[in-house]
């Protein structure tokens, strides 16, 4: 604090400056000092206001030419490689939809070509019950080793029976149809061409309906086993199951068109398609054979001393032969349509 020259005033006798009382007896020098730090404070704060107003100006000024709509930056045109991009975007789109059109095209093709199997289907599982496509391969199963064992009697027993107890069978001639050797060899048989000729053919094909049958035993007792290996893993489902690949089979089922209601308890893939095939085939061979000898009995050619084919008629094996043919269509046919 700046001490003047002036008269010295005790401490306790010194008056306030804001005093109303004109008794001031103080030094001029203090007076001054303490006049202009009071004029001192509204100066300053006049110039704060004043910095405020200047910087708030210039902010306004910004953003009213920011929200400006003719200093605004007007869009230009789309860049070439930006419009080719574009246009590729639209042909991959085309693209994608004519795929997902082919797509549906195949899915009601599909659902036309298998809507009769698939009411043949419902039909008859509301007949046979939730179990008819396990019945069916079973009772596949153990037809075609009754019918393997019919194809084989068949093809060793007599397939013309004529007079006195004789016979004719694919292999020869028999005086007495009880014995096990023949009488006379169907290669001896030179008198008479047909004769010979259908017996060969018969016995040819019926050793090729023991193939085929076989091969369908064999193939019925796979698909036994695989419904047995399905129906196990399905009561006793492993904890450590595929997730994933049962996810992907879902998938594959609804985009092949099939219908998710419609749960098989067995797909039988593609050993139901190849047994079908071997089946059609064991047909066919099975045909040939019991067809020559009706052939032979309808015609009756070569009528010589010892044998007459006016008197014959069908002998056991032709019988057995008949009977596995048409019992095995029917069963062919439950096949397909259940399994």
């Amino acid at each position: 604090m700046i001490h003047g020259t002036g008269n010295a005033v005790p401490h306790g006798q010194q008056q306030r400056p804001d005093s109303d009382s004109e008794s001031y007896t103080g030094s001029s020098a203090s007076y001054t000092e303490t006049a202009s730090q009071q004029n001192q404070q509204p100066q300053q704060l006049q110039q704060q206001v004043t910095r405020g107003t200047a910087g708030a100006t210039p902010k306004s000024a910004s953003e009213s030419r920011r929200h400006d709509p003719s200093r605004m930056v007007q869009p230009t045109s789309t860049p070439p490689q930006q419009q080719f991009g574009v246009e590729e975007d639209a042909g991959n789109n085309k693209t994608g939809g004519n795929k997902r059109d082919n797509r549906k095209s195949m899915r009601a093709l599909n659902a036309t070509i298998n809507s009769p199997a698939s009411r043949i289907r419902a039909v008859t599982t509301r007949i046979a019950g939730r179990d008819s496509q396990r019945v069916i391969i079973y009772v596949f199963f153990a037809f075609s080793l009754v019918h393997l064992l019919f194809v084989i009697l068949s093809c060793t027993l007599s397939q013309i029976d004529l007079e006195n107890g004789h016979c004719l069978t694919f292999w020869g001639y028999k005086v007495r149809c009880d014995d096990v050797s023949y009488s006379l060899r169907t290669v001896r048989l030179t008198y008479c061409k047909k004769l010979r000729s259908n017996l060969h053919a018969g016995a040819a094909f019926s050793i090729l309906s023991i193939l085929t049958s076989t091969a369908t035993a064999v193939a019925a007792w796979i698909m036994c086993c695989r419904l047995r290996r399905a129906n196990r893993i399905a009561r006793h489902p492993h904890p450590y199951r595929d997730l994933d690949a049962d996810s992907l089979a879902v998938n594959a089922g609804q985009e092949g068109g099939n219908d998710s209601n419609q749960e098989q308890t067995f797909n039988p893939g593609q050993l139901k398609m190849a047994t079908i095939i071997i089946v059609a085939v064991s047909l066919f061979f099975e045909l040939i054979p019991w067809a020559v000898i009706a052939d032979l009995v309808v015609k009756k050619p070569c009528d010589y001393f010892f044998y007459s084919l006016k008197e014959s008629t069908y002998g056991v094996g032709f019988g057995l032969g008949v009977t596995a043919w048409v019992v095995q269509i029917i069963i062919y046919v439950l096949y397909i349509v259940v399994v």
